[in-house]
């Protein structure tokens, strides 16, 4: 090493040591020495030897024990050729020794002051707590406030999570932070789903299950493999969407358990296969219950239940068992007993409407109504897969009702909020 290289590294150690002893200004280390601070920052610029007076006042403030009090000394002896006390010559072996016991101690400092990072990265107590109560409100107003209001504080939770894992925290700190990321990024997945982004949906579920499968937490990674399958279902895909939710099989739990046989349900109703859609309708209703909303998937209970069976109904064709349960359904969502969804009330309703027209004496006059009514709502709350309902109950006009006037209307009013229901749904 020559003597420039020798006297930055006699810079790099003061440094090192200086922050090491919690010292994180130079202006801190000249109070302490009384030293000129620019003193202290040439002896941190490594551009000239320091005097031995301002080494040995920084070697003390800082505790170095002597060490850079030796390594000024050593770079002073080989500048000008001063042996040692013996009258010997500074040996090459001795150079390497020094430099060698400098690399050990500034490896020594890094690691106090890694230390000191980690050990004063993680969160307060107060804020872990507050985010938490945050993610668990969401989760209970999450079906009932139009996501556009929602989505603001979202992103901003999402943020200061990302903020905090992108620091040195560890342990329980880092395992409680890593679920709240993989919570908020779940309902961010959510909302852009819930405006027909799909593209964005797959990316927010992607993150989420990364945080998912690190945290453990089974309700949120059935919650992603769930939302991996309404992706993959309102695309068009329904043998994917069947197979996100048999990979999601090891994260059995009863809170989700009714809501993957709903999604399992409406995915072998699509495919045709009407024997496994009604056995996994059979297990849904088995396994609902009257769960309090948590960070993931909405729980299924008495009123969603018949939502889900009413509108496999549909789809199968089945005008009495739609006759049978959209009313419930609806009954049960306005009660909001424990178990209201905004977007889930509105698919009830739409059933209803074309209940009306897979009787065996149609009424498109009842259905358009019903349409209309649910086209105002959604002027105030868009939801994609209500929107995409209402498309359905369009197409399931016949040419014929297309003259009759409340048909006519509807048809009016769904031109008139296309551009608005049009989402981007790109694989």
């Amino acid at each position: 090493m020559d003597d420039q290289a020798a006297v930055a590294h006699l810079a790099g150690r003061i440094r090192a040591l200086r922050l090491a002893a919690g010292m994180h200004s130079l202006a801190e280390l000249a109070r302490r020495t009384n030293l000129d601070r620019a003193g202290i920052s040439r002896a941190e610029a490594g551009r000239l030897l320091p005097s031995d007076v301002v080494v040995e006042a920084i070697d003390t403030a800082v505790g170095a024990g002597g060490e850079l009090v030796q390594l000024r000394a050593w770079i002073h002896r080989a500048r000008h050729g001063i042996g040692e006390p013996d009258g010997g010559e500074v040996s090459s072996t001795d150079r390497r020794q020094m430099l060698g016991m400098g690399a050990l101690a500034a490896a020594s400092a890094l690691a106090a002051e890694t230390f000191q990072r980690i050990s004063t990265a993680d969160p307060d107590a107060l804020t872990l707590a507050e985010l938490e109560a945050d993610v668990d409100e969401i989760a209970v107003v999450y079906t009932s406030v139009p996501h556009v209001a929602l989505l603001p504080r979202v992103v901003d939770r999402w943020r200061q999570v990302e903020q905090i894992l992108d620091s040195r925290t560890a342990g329980q700190a880092r395992a409680r932070v890593t679920l709240l990321g993989g919570q908020f990024v779940f309902f961010l997945g959510r909302l852009a789903f819930n405006t027909g982004d799909m593209r964005s949906a797959r990316r927010f579920a992607m993150l989420s299950g990364h945080y998912a499968d690190e945290a453990g937490e089974p309700v949120l990674a059935a919650s992603v493999a769930a939302l991996h399958s309404s992706i993959a279902y309102y695309t068009g895909r329904y043998t994917a969407a069947l197979d996100h939710l048999r990979g999601a099989a090891r994260w059995d739990h009863p809170y989700v358990r009714a809501r993957m046989a709903a999604y399992e349900a409406r995915a072998h109703a699509a495919n045709g296969d009407v024997v496994a859609a009604r056995a996994a309708l059979d297990r849904m209703e088995a396994t609902a219950g009257d769960f309090r909303p948590a960070p993931g998937e909405t729980p299924v209970g008495d009123a969603a239940v018949a939502m889900f069976r009413a509108g496999i109904a549909a789809r199968l064709g089945d005008a009495t068992a739609v006759a049978e349960w959209a009313p419930l359904a609806i009954s049960g969502y306005q009660n909001r007993s424990g178990d209201f969804s905004a977007e889930e009330e509105q698919h009830a309703v739409l059933t209803l409407a074309m209940a009306h027209l897979l009787r065996p004496a149609p009424e498109p006059d009842a259905a358009a109504a019903v349409g209309i009514q649910v086209l105002t709502a959604l002027s105030t709350n868009h939801t994609y897969t209500v929107a995409e309902r209402v498309r359905h109950l369009d197409a399931m006009f016949m040419p014929a009702h297309r003259s009759i006037p409340a048909v006519r209307d509807f048809t009016e009013r769904l031109r008139q909020a296309r551009p608005a229901l049009t989402a981007d749904t790109k694989a």
